[in-house]
């Protein structure tokens, strides 16, 4: 009996010993040394499962982030300040020589898998600051993963204006008229999926899986309806602006070629609504995405993306705020 079990026992090893070698080796090609690391590895996860988001009592916004974190998401430093949003503290009072940009998204704004000293919106603060000196130019940051166009909205009505912005950088992606969430998703309150531990879970499994199943791409070109719906979105936005006489500036956010068509979808019908838009398509041209995306099986901009990101939008921010 005891012979049975001590090469049932060898069996074993022979397999899982091998298995966890694989496993290891292949996380530390993804993520680096913050492989070896319990709570950075642990972070990643999707949003929805990650214990930093939570019912918001605004039910057109639906979820938010949670106050006062310090912790990790998708392998990068992740803080929120005292009203949940991602970014440092500030007054709702605007400070007599502060020039203040108000930025409203979802993932890659927030941004996932960014430090915020990585995030454009952080860097495009930095660039205004080197454009007009003895001005405090604050960039405060919205965005929140996950968010439709619709839940954008929301944010800039019931949140971005008692923060007195001279120039709101709305954000939208290629996905954006995709992520269209059904009306009961509005309709009662948001519930938190638990929070998953993805330490504990086999990131080849996954790499297995992801390839055999089938991902619908997203549509291209769009179908009518859905640049109808953006349309009204875009139109909705500039009108809520306009009346607390404060410019608005499209957005597009987009590094992949392959989405170039619907980015400039999405700009022309922007340009029916403002003056600003900004399309970041043509600065990733001829760039290798595999350099810019915060790891290998997730394609969030890295830092490297966040910096052209702010580079694009430095210039177009800095006209709307009157900056020489």
């Amino acid at each position: 009996m005891q012979r049975a079990f001590g090469r049932v026992l060898v069996v074993l090893l022979a397999v899982l010993l091998p298995a966890a070698a694989i496993e290891q080796t292949y996380r530390v090609y993804v993520f680096g040394w913050a492989a070896w690391s319990y709570e950075r590895l642990n972070s990643v996860h999707d949003l929805w499962e990650s214990g930093l988001i939570r019912n918001s009592d605004n039910r057109e916004i639906a979820f938010e982030l949670v106050p006062g974190l310090d912790t990790y998401f998708k392998i990068a430093t992740f803080r929120t300040n005292a009203q949940g949003l991602r970014d440092v503290e500030y007054p709702r009072q605007r400070p007599p020589d502060a020039v203040r940009v108000a930025v409203v998204g979802s993932s890659f704004t927030m941004p996932a898998g960014v430090s915020l000293e990585g995030s454009w919106h952080y860097q495009l603060e930095q660039r205004l600051d080197a454009m007009e000196p003895g001005k405090a130019h604050q960039a405060i940051n919205f965005a929140v993963g996950g968010y439709s166009a619709r839940q954008e909205i929301a944010v800039l009505k019931s949140k971005v204006f008692a923060y007195q912005p001279q120039l709101v950088l709305l954000e939208f992606t290629t996905h954006t008229p995709n992520l269209i969430y059904p009306d009961e998703f509005y309709a009662k309150p948001y519930v938190a999926g638990p929070v998953t531990h993805p330490f504990w879970t086999s990131f080849v499994a996954q790499r297995i899986r992801s390839r055999v199943s089938a991902i619908a791409p997203d549509p291209s070109p769009y179908p009518q309806d859905k640049l109808d719906y953006m349309d009204s979105i875009m139109r909705e936005a500039v009108a809520a602006a306009t009346a607390h006489r404060i410019p608005l500036c499209f957005v597009i956010l987009n590094m992949n070629q392959a989405n170039a068509g619907n980015a400039e979808a999405l700009e022309r019908a922007a340009q029916r609504h403002s003056r600003c838009v900004v399309n970041t398509t043509q600065a990733f041209a001829g760039r290798n995405l595999a350099d810019l995306v915060i790891y290998p099986i997730d394609q969030h901009p890295n830092a490297r993306a966040h910096a052209i990101f702010a580079e694009v939008i430095a210039p177009h921010a800095a006209r709307e705020l009157a900056i020489p």
